[in-house]
């Protein structure tokens, strides 16, 4: 923690005398560099406590035009990566809108950014991409994000992950496995596929409906 908190004030150190209105205006300059630098500057801002400025807030605002828009697929990766820095800003719809692209470098950032800045509201994105993505990198990623995540819905799914013995998820099913136990509490055996099961179909049972609407 102590280390990047030194290298994130390095960073802001480094970005002294200029702000995020200059370096704004050398994005739109076309320096791709500088999509980078600003969200270097805006996590330095985090980092010290600072409310955004009307500046900043427009800074987050081209960052998020980025990601979705630029005809150039690096920029809209070093865009989305510097969203996933800002924890302070929420960037969820643009990770997910991410995970849609047809270019696979933006879904990958986009899984990635979802690791660092989990949400429920991505679950039903990142349940898509364990059904249909081909990246097994990005396949991986999905699994981190669900188990970052942690609710009921990405457990689930990270249970899919764990049932799944085709060559698909091969690489998945022990990162899946491990999320299930941090998540559940439980240390059944990996090879204990009964019992998961068991534990899994009790879980996720669906109550009764009178129980459901707290009657008698």
């Amino acid at each position: 923690m102590q280390l990047l908190i030194f290298l994130l004030l390095a960073l802001f150190l480094s970005s002294c005398g200029r702000d995020s209105q200059q370096i704004r205006l050398e994005v739109r300059e076309g320096e791709s560099y500088s999509i980078v630098e600003l969200g270097r500057y805006l996590a330095s801002r985090e980092v010290e406590g600072a409310s955004f400025s009307a500046g900043d807030l427009a800074a987050i605002d081209l960052l998020k035009e980025i990601a979705g828009t630029d005809p150039v697929i690096s920029n809209r990766m070093r865009a989305i990566s510097a969203l996933a820095g800002c924890g302070n800003v929420n960037s969820t719809k643009v990770f997910v809108s991410g995970l849609n692209s047809k270019y696979w470098g933006v879904r990958w950032e986009s899984t990635k950014a979802l690791t660092a800045r989990p949400d429920p509201e991505a679950v039903g994105a990142l349940v898509s991409i364990l059904q249909f993505e081909k990246e097994t990198i990005i396949l991986l990623d999905a699994v981190k994000a669900l188990a970052a995540i942690g609710d009921e819905p990405s457990l689930k799914a990270l249970f899919s992950v764990y049932f799944d013995l085709t060559p698909r998820h091969m690489n998945n099913r022990m990162k899946a496995y491990t999320a299930i136990c941090q998540i559940t509490g439980k240390n059944l055996p990996l090879e204990d596929a009964h019992g998961w099961l068991k534990y899994s179909r009790e879980r996720f049972a669906e109550k009764p409906q009178d129980e459901v609407e707290g009657k008698e």
